[in-house]
Parts: structure tokens; C-alpha cells; sequence
């Protein structure tokens, strides 16, 4: 199990890492005044950013994990956590503020929309994966019976 949490957790930084970077790029090509808070305060928005994909991935990941929980239930927590990780995180961290509703809007959904990128990319390496496994058992099922004959 511990190796499975860190698993998720180094995960979770690597993501943390790709979307910080990520959100620079939007915010610079959206011409938004949050690119100079990021440059202002860049240690506290990496870590920021770092805690919050540990939140959404981590324990996505470790959720995901589990068998017993119905999939559309554990997307629901997997988003609850991973929401709730970004506003305790972001109005803790005073990069996430009421000031400007339509900045907190935007910076909700620039995350948001890099929450369904990489679970759209895990979702269809998964299926892949799935797929894949699948198609070697049918294979070897097939050649069992061939053998029996």
C-alpha cells in the first residue's frame, strides 16, 4: 500500500509541476494581471499548485484504486477532493480571492480544464491498458482450447 501512495504522491508533484507551468501560459497568453502574482510570489504558487495536484491526483489515484466504490461515485469524490484542495489551498495561499469574480472564475476553470485533461489521459491509458490486457487473455484462452482439442 505505501508503495502505492507514493506512487500517486511523486504523481501528484510531477502534475503539480506541468500545471504550473500550464497555468503561466494561459495567464500569460490571456494577458491576465495573475502572471505578475505568480513571478511576485513564485515559491508560494509552486507549492500552491504542487499541494494542489497532490490533492487531485493522489488521492484520485488512490481512489481509483479501490474496487468496492461505484466509478461515477468515485469520480465525484475524486472531484470534491480535488475542488476542495484547490480553494482551501488557493484562499489560504491568497491566490485564489473575491476581489475579481471573473479572475476567480477563470483561474477555476484554467484548473478545471487541466483536471480533465489528465484524467482524460489517464482515463484512456487505463482503457488502453484494459484493452490490452484483455485481448492477451482471450488470446491465451483461445490457445487453451486449442490445445485441448
Amino acid at each position: 500500500m505505501m508503495d502505492l501512495i507514493k506512487k500517486h504522491l511523486f504523481s501528484g508533484i510531477a502534475w503539480g509541476c506541468v500545471a504550473l507551468v500550464a497555468n503561466m501560459v494561459v495567464f500569460d497568453l490571456l494577458e491576465l494581471d495573475t502572471l505578475l502574482f505568480i513571478f511576485e510570489n513564485f515559491t508560494l504558487f509552486a507549492l500552491g499548485i504542487i499541494l494542489i495536484s497532490i490533492g487531485f491526483i493522489t488521492t484520485g489515484g488512490l481512489v481509483y484504486e479501490t474496487k468496492k466504490i461505484p466509478f461515477r461515485l468515485k469520480l465525484l469524490i475524486h472531484i470534491v477532493i480535488g475542488i476542495g484542495t484547490l480553494l482551501v489551498v488557493g484562499f489560504t495561499m491568497g491566490f485564489l480571492t473575491f476581489d475579481n469574480l471573473s479572475d476567480l472564475a477563470i483561474n477555476i476553470g484554467i484548473n478545471l480544464l487541466i483536471l480533465l485533461v489528465v484524467w482524460v489521459y489517464y482515463y484512456l491509458r487505463d482503457k488502453r491498458e484494459v484493452e490490452e490486457i484483455n485481448a492477451s487473455l482471450r488470446e491465451k484462452r483461445a490457445q487453451r482450447q486449442l490445445d485441448t482439442e
